[in-house]
């Protein structure tokens, strides 16, 4: 698990164990603090994210999935499941269960390159994929200063809590497998 650690954190193998566990536990502690979104960038949100969908088993990942989604509240759960039947051109067959949205995060995970990550529109140019639609749907017109070219859909909290709430999650499961 520590060299899944240090591949999450950018480590090389040779480096000193100590340093990914102390920065595992703080990324972690920030997301279960308060409100799923607010502790940590979007910019950290969608890093810790690819990094984790990189190496996480897909069962680790599910109920990582799964975890994350139940610290969203209905609400959010359900404008999210929607959000992703309009980007898939789908109308019906998701709600707002933490369990379904795990589930169809981890198939959509499998089968398309860059994942919820990509649906969101990260890596990409700004506006595109699910992130566009989340910046004008729910962004509330929030401006971020600097820029890594992914647009304004990391500021928003729904990306957020999925992308960071999946990464937080899993890391703490491989933390606690040590």
């Amino acid at each position: 698990m520590d060299s899944m650690l240090k591949g999450i954190f950018g480590g090389q193998d040779n480096d000193n164990d100590d340093r990914y566990q102390s920065q595992a536990q703080d990324f972690v502690g920030r997301y279960e603090q308060g409100a799923p979104w607010t502790n940590f960038s979007g910019d950290e949100a969608y890093e810790r994210y690819q990094q984790v969908a990189q190496h996480a088993p897909p069962e680790v990942y599910q109920q990582s999935a799964e975890q994350a989604f139940s610290r969203m509240d209905p609400s959010q759960r359900a404008e999210f499941a929607q959000m992703l039947q309009q980007q898939r051109g789908q109308g019906g067959g998701y709600n707002d269960d933490p369990r379904e949205l795990a589930r169809y995060a981890t198939q959509y995970q499998q089968q398309n390159l860059g994942g919820l990550g990509g649906l969101f529109g990260g890596g990409g140019g700004a506006g595109g994929g699910l992130g566009g639609m989340l910046g004008s749907v729910v962004g509330g017109g929030q401006q971020r200063s600097g820029g890594s070219g992914m647009g304004e859909m990391l500021n928003n909290p729904m990306a957020k809590a999925a992308l960071g709430g999946i990464a937080a999650m899993a890391i703490k499961q491989m933390m606690n497998k040590r």
